[in-house]
């Protein structure tokens, strides 16, 4: 992840209302804790879906490399570091992105990749219900 990317990260948490403390950092729901750090693969995979999931004109259908990405995904959260921190990353990632995350391409976008979502993705969802 590049620098300016970073701080961003770190300007939407401060800006967020979320409190970083010891490496880690946390929205108000004191069990939804995850390390920023973390977070660093899973923007990295995320990132590849957002033209699609914000409908950018270039983006009708999900890249091969978003689909793959979305499986590297499903694994994490499957088997690492759960649906609940995918969500929180997830969140931080979009939040204040413009343009926003559009519903109807969140809800295509499995089809599309012929797959599932084992986590949800939401710019405003309550992670700690995940």
């Amino acid at each position: 992840m590049g620098r300016i990317e970073g701080i961003l990260i770190l300007a939407f948490l401060l800006v967020g209302g979320l409190e970083i403390g010891e490496g880690k950092a946390s929205d108000s729901d004191s069990d939804s804790y995850a390390s920023v750090s973390a977070c660093e693969r899973i923007f990295e995979y995320f990132t590849y879906c957002l033209g699609f999931l914000t409908e950018s004109p270039n983006d009708d259908e999900p890249s091969r490399r978003c689909c793959n990405h979305i499986e590297k995904l499903n694994i994490l959260a499957k088997h690492r570091v759960g649906p609940r921190h995918i969500c929180w990353c997830i969140q931080v990632r979009v939040k204040g992105h413009t343009p926003s995350l559009v519903p109807s391409r969140i809800y295509d976008l499995p089809y599309l990749c012929n797959t599932h979502l084992s986590f949800p993705i939401s710019d405003s969802m309550d992670c700690s219900k995940v």
